[in-house]
Formats: C-alpha cells, structure tokens, sequence
C-alpha cells in the first residue's frame, strides 16, 4: 500500500525563514517513514522547490502541488506548514491549498489573516471582552496620531503589524526614542501597531486541536535580563530562562490555560498555537496570539509537549493521521 504523501512547507519571505527551516527539520524527522512519505516543499521569493529529507531534490509542480518520483506526478495528500511569517502564516498559502483541496493543519484563511494582524488581534479579542492592552495603528505614508500614542503612556511598545520573532519591535521609554523605533517597524511592515507597555510575569500557554479535541498544555514562563523577549533574548541571550512548567498558584495556571483555550476558540484556530499573556499580579493581558509557533528542538512549543507528556512524535504523526483521514 502506497504511503501518503505529506508535504512539510518551509522557509517564506522575511528573517523568519531560518527558524522555519529548523521548525520544519522538526517536523519532518518526528514524522514515521512507515505510514508516511514526507516530502519539504521550500518557498521563497525567487520560486518553489522540492526536496526529500535529505536535501536531494525532487521534480515538483507548484500549480498542481504534486511531485514526480519516476512513475509520474503525484498530488500531495496533506500540508505541514512549517512558515513564520508570510505566506504561511498570513492565509496567502492557505488560501492556495483550499483551492486545490490539499487540506493542512493551521487554521483557515480568515484565522491566519486576522490573527497575522497584531492590532486586528487585539481588537477581536477586546470586542470579545479578552483584557489586552490599549494600543494604536499606525499606516506608513499618513500621518502619526501623535495625540493617541501620547495617551498610551510610557513605556510603549512598537510593533510592526504584521511580522514575528519580535522582529522590528521596540520598547519605548522616552519621546525621543520614538522616531528610531517606528522607523525599525515600518522596515519589517506597512503597518505599525504602537501599545501600552504591561509589567508582570511574561507567560504563554500553547494550545493544541486535533480534530475536535483542543487542549491547553502546560505554561512557559520566560525571564530574561533584556527589555523584552526580543529577538536576542529568543535565538542567541544565554541567559533567557524558558521554565516549563511555569511556577504559578493553582488558581493563576487554571486562568491561562482556560483563557488561552477560550481564544483559541473564539479565533478558529486549529493544529497548533501559542497565545502570549502578562500576569501583573491582579490580572491576566494578552499580547499576541502565534498560530504557527516555532517548533525546532529548542523552541518553547515542543517542550510544552514534552511537559503534557505527550511529546513531539505523537503530536505530528497525529496531525498527519487526521489530515490524510480528511483528504480521503
């Protein structure tokens, strides 16, 4: 019996794209060779390519989403998007498999696009009720609402709208400093989101759905001696701490766990996700919501697994399982 053909889609269009290559490397050596016959696709801004796992390549048609392996094109049965940042997590390439019925484990077009938005994630989420931190969009080209950003205090922070990895943010603490960090901003996104800086615990709480099943997994508390958790402080501080399980009360692990789960929900999402929380000690602001978070050996989701018991292999593989039992 022939086995299914996975395609595990890695790297896409920013800086992004060397953790996506590790997250999929992941992916790819967790995924069983006995049931499955995963495949990288690799986009990048020059063109699509084809590879096997170790690298040799492989004829692949990007219109059709098939690879040739000698007897002729064959289409691929399933997706494992591995992207950070556009087109993966975006909707771009979701939108792209749902036209050619290639069903993936992130969550659909609309999910992937309003959650890509920093400022239209916290919107939904405080039109929903979810506390989040006040904060203001801002377009290159027009001009800054000097007045609204005024208003959200010191320190801020400043955002490009759409990007990940903490890539281009910048925490503001003095008016001077605003320029410099805008400018970092509008260099990775024509948008810009500028938000009331929160002090407290810097908790996060990856949720999981296979299926119909959604479970919230075990909390990561991050501490590190920079600012923020930037991008230092996320691939190169050795200082950074990323606890697992966070050492909570009962009471406050009960609330993440229950409000990252709630968010998950109320934004579709599917597969696998990471919602970003402050605890200031009273009460519980969300940040960000990473529908598809790093996942090398060393990032924060896998040893969330690892903490639920769970683990790396049994996640994929049932993830596999349950989008080519969805293709048939």
């Amino acid at each position: 019996m022939q086995r299914p053909l996975i395609a595990v889609i890695r790297g896409g269009y920013t800086g992004e794209s060397v953790i996506s290559h590790q997250s999929a490397q992941c992916i790819i050596e967790a995924l069983d060779v006995v049931r499955f016959n995963a495949f990288y696709v690799t986009i990048t801004r020059d063109g699509w390519s084809g590879e096997r796992p170790d690298g040799s390549p492989v004829l692949f048609d990007r219109a059709l989403f098939t690879v040739d392996l000698g007897p002729g094109p064959q289409r691929f049965d399933a997706a494992l998007i591995a992207i950070h940042g556009p087109p993966g997590e975006d909707g771009k390439l979701q939108g792209y498999l749902d036209m050619l019925k290639v069903p993936y484990q992130t969550g659909d077009v609309l999910n992937m696009a309003l959650s890509f938005s920093k400022f239209a994630t916290s919107s939904f989420l405080r039109q929903w009720g979810f506390p989040v931190s006040p904060s203001v969009l801002l377009r290159k080209g027009i001009p800054l609402p000097e007045e609204e950003i005024t208003a959200l205090g010191l320190p801020v922070f400043v955002k490009p709208d759409q990007s990940g990895s903490s890539l281009g943010v910048t925490k503001v603490k003095s008016p001077d400093a605003l320029e410099a960090a805008l400018e970092a901003a509008f260099a990775e996104s024509d948008t810009v989101m500028a938000e009331a800086g929160v002090s407290g615990r810097e908790l996060t709480c990856g949720v999981l759905r296979i299926g119909d099943a959604v479970q919230a997994l075990p909390i990561c508390e991050i501490r590190t001696s920079r600012e923020f958790f930037d991008y230092e402080a996320k691939y190169h501080a050795a200082d950074t701490e990323e606890i697992v399980p966070a050492p909570l009360p009962d009471e406050v692990t009960a609330l993440v766990q229950q409000r990252s789960e709630a968010i998950f929900r109320a934004l579709n999402c599917r597969g696998m996700v990471r919602v970003d929380h402050f605890w200031t000690g009273q009460e519980l602001i969300t940040i960000e919501v990473n529908t598809t978070p790093g996942f090398s050996r060393a990032s924060i989701y896998p040893k969330m697994l690892k903490a639920a018991g769970i683990g790396v292999e049994k996640v994929v593989n049932a993830l596999a399982e349950h989008l080519v039992q969805a293709s048939k």
